[in-house]
């Protein structure tokens, strides 16, 4: 029978097992100490050096540095953030200044002005008055009308010419069926005897009359031209009177035309008639240079009837060609010329309407011959703001350098301004940039 473990007694000494004795070093490896050291990072650095990975994975002697104890640097992540920081403020105001300059809105001294059927005069060349130049246009428009059947056509053009006489003070007869003669060799007859005013100072009488051609056709037609008194070439007075057409020569043709009823010829012309007036009103207001104006009263229009066409059976096209001649004025000029009367305008100052649009103008009396004369006088009715212009220029430099807390000093130099809000970047900054292409200034419109 087996004995028992605690049966089993050494030969020697008589002692237990838990009394045997454990070596010096296994006591100081199994021993835990009450009171961890921590290492420094030199001993951390020069322990890790001597265990290499294949001495520590399965090994009884593993070694593992406990997160506790490996040392830190105290205060790196306040620093880094620290120095994000002072990048990102340097970097902005970097950028802030990269972007400097300065802007100066302003809203311009106005002035609200009523005008009566006032009357007023220009004249194409002069130094102490409003100066007008002329513009001319023409186009064409057609409309399809009822029409039966054909007939032969034959036509002599027509038109109104304006007669002068600088030859002497006394009035200059001229006999019926006298003769006018076109640079071109045209030649155009008045149907009854008329008398020429004579001259007054150095302005030549003058008078009108309707001229046909002599021969029918569509060669006859002629646009607006001097013409010569073929009766008087030899003589003093060939040169010192003669004519000018006031209207083209137009209506010449000889050929097949559809029958078209009157009425419905005269309501058909009445209709291209207004078209055409638009179209070509339209046509030279957007036309004319961005700084001239022309106010729709202040033109003339004639009219030319064109050959029919063929629009298909049953009607015929009627066509109809128009001619505007108008008068233009520069917008600053006729803006100063109709508000002098109105207030006041100091001596330098440059002033402009904000817009013409509620502005009509019509000829005062008979309609002028635009092409002959050198003068017009017309009416205005309406309503209209005046602006005062600024010399942005001077303004620019005026600001150049200057602080914020000067803008009203500098402003009383410029009446013409009636407030203004300055606003300089970057926003630390209190003075205007000392460069004239960073200060930007702008023009508010009125209320």
């Amino acid at each position: 029978m087996p004995k028992n473990l605690d049966d089993i007694v050494p030969p020697e000494r008589t002692r237990s097992i838990r009394n045997i004795r454990i070596p010096e070093n296994r006591r100081r490896t199994e021993k835990t100490p009450a009171v961890a050291e921590r290492p420094t990072l030199d001993a951390v650095k020069r322990h890790t050096a001597k265990i290499s990975p294949k001495d520590t994975v399965g090994s009884e002697e593993s070694f593992t540095i406990p997160r506790k104890m490996i040392p830190r640097k105290r205060g790196s992540r306040k620093k880094l953030w620290l120095s994000v920081g002072v990048g990102t403020v340097i970097l902005l105001f970097a950028l802030l200044s990269f972007f400097d300059g300065a802007t100066l809105s302003y809203t311009p001294k106005r002035a609200e002005l009523s005008f009566a059927n006032e009357l007023y005069s220009a004249k194409k060349t002069s130094e102490n008055s409003l100066v007008y130049s002329l513009v001319k246009l023409s186009a064409e428009k057609g409309q399809a009308v009822p029409a039966r059947g054909e007939e032969e056509v034959s036509r002599k053009a027509s038109g109104t010419i304006v007669i002068y006489n600088s030859a002497s003070s006394e009035p200059q007869k001229l006999v019926e069926n006298t003769r006018f003669e076109s640079p071109s060799g045209k030649i155009y007859r008045i149907t009854a005897a008329i008398t020429i005013p004579g001259k007054k100072g150095d302005q030549p009488g003058s008078t009108e009359a309707l001229v046909y051609a002599d021969v029918a056709g569509p060669d006859s037609n002629s646009d607006l031209v001097d013409l010569t008194l073929p009766g008087l070439k030899g003589t003093a007075r060939y040169e010192s009177i003669y004519a000018r057409s006031k209207t083209p020569m137009i209506g010449g043709f000889t050929g097949k035309e559809k029958i078209v009823e009157e009425s419905e010829l005269k309501e058909a012309r009445t209709t291209l008639e207004s078209a055409l007036r638009e179209e070509l009103t339209a046509k030279a207001r957007a036309e004319a240079p961005d700084d001239f104006i022309l106010l729709p009263g202040l033109a003339t229009f004639t009219f030319e009837d064109k050959p029919q066409t063929e629009s298909g059976e049953g009607t015929g096209t009627v066509n109809l060609k128009a001619n505007l001649l108008g008068v233009i004025f520069k917008k600053t000029e006729l803006s100063r010329a109709l508000a002098e009367k109105e207030t006041r305008i100091s001596a330098g100052e440059t002033v402009e309407f904000e817009t013409f649009e509620k502005i009509s103008a019509s000829f005062a009396g008979q309609e002028p011959d635009l092409l002959a004369g050198d003068r017009v006088d017309f009416r205005i009715s309406g309503t209209a703001t005046l602006l005062w212009s600024t010399d942005e220029l001077a303004l620019i430099n005026d600001l150049l350098g200057k602080s914020k807390s000067e803008i009203s000093t500098i402003l009383r130099n410029y009446p013409t301004i009636r407030m203004a809000n300055a606003t300089v970047r970057p926003l630390w900054r209190r003075t205007f940039p000392d460069q004239p292409e960073k200060i930007t200034i702008k023009k508010l419109k009125t209320e």
